[in-house]
């Protein structure tokens, strides 16, 4: 049966691919999951680059498996193979940052985490701003982190003498932020520091 088929075999080519790519999402998509829960990269700092490294794993392997489908299932071309790579690899890659490295790095999660473990208080605004500075700052070196994160990135690189300058990569990131925050007005301050 080819794709060039006409009438219910077509239609039923059409709704089998769609089944397949469904199938082939999900269980590639659990063993994305399953990956974190391994020591497998566990050395790697960055929760970002970790991700996306299991994210082009698993979407070889989403493609891999279509194509070993293919096969068997003649309708399947190497345009579905490269497909099954392309929207694996795009849905996990906005679905991992919008979710897993925002919880990482949220404000807000923290925020929201601490008063329901002390729900049986309440809270003034200050309260909670000196909370996140000494858990969260101090205890939990939130800045350290993001610091070494830029370090390993090479946007920031140590001088002999201890200090550090930000390198040619960073200021190209910088640029980079700079005008998406101007494409979507976003806070100036975050991306222009020294302005008041």
């Amino acid at each position: 049966m080819t794709r060039t088929s006409k009438g219910g075999g077509s239609a039923k080519s059409v709704i089998g691919l769609i089944g397949i790519y469904a199938l082939i999402y999900v269980v590639c998509s659990v063993m994305f999951v399953a990956l974190f829960h391994t020591g497998i990269l566990k050395d790697m700092g960055v929760l970002m680059y970790r991700g996306i490294v299991f994210i082009v794993i698993t979407g070889a392997i989403a493609a891999i498996v279509m194509g070993v489908i293919r096969k068997f299932w003649g309708f399947i071309t190497v345009r579905d193979i490269i497909m099954m790579f392309v929207i694996f690899c795009c849905v996990n890659m906005v679905l991992f940052t919008l979710i897993p490295v925002t919880v990482e790095r949220s404000v807000s999660v923290f925020m929201l985490s601490y008063m329901d473990e002390n729900s049986d208080q309440t809270f003034t605004q200050e309260s909670v701003g000196e909370v996140f500075t000494s858990k969260y700052v101090e205890d939990y070196g939130a800045f350290e982190k993001r610091f070494d994160e830029q370090v390993v990135t090479g946007t920031i690189e140590e001088n002999p003498d201890g200090s550090y300058t930000i390198t040619e990569r960073g200021r190209f990131i910088v640029k980079l932020f700079r005008t998406i925050a101007e494409w979507f007005d976003t806070d100036r301050r975050l991306v222009y520091p020294n302005e008041n």
